[in-house]
């Protein structure tokens, strides 16, 4: 049985818990509603905008998308050592939604 362990108001992450009992394991798994995120998105790509000062916004990441890169491609989002890895997914087919500019990064 699928239980509501966390949620974050403020990203819309929740964290569950389910336990297989025929098979003795227990999962925790994370759901984002990402569609507003993404909406947003879009929206700046269409305005071509982001310029703030010497700085550009360039992408909005959902955190279920931070985690899925933190266990699938080993990049996290937090370390500075890991921008080439960021700028890789970013750049990639994959990920363009993420962006908030056409650009490559």
């Amino acid at each position: 049985m699928k239980r509501l362990l966390d949620f974050d108001p403020v990203t819309g992450l929740k964290t569950f818990h389910d336990y297989d009992a025929t098979e003795d394991k227990t999962f925790i798994s994370y759901e984002q509603d990402v569609e507003p995120i993404l909406e947003r998105n879009k929206a700046l790509q269409a305005e071509n905008t982001g310029k703030m000062g010497d700085m550009v916004h360039v992408a909005s990441i959902p955190c279920s998308i931070q985690l899925k890169w933190l266990i699938e491609h080993g990049v996290d989002l937090t370390k500075p050592d890991h921008a080439d890895g960021v700028k890789r997914l970013l750049n990639s087919p994959d990920y363009r939604y993420l962006k908030v500019r056409n650009i490559i990064i």
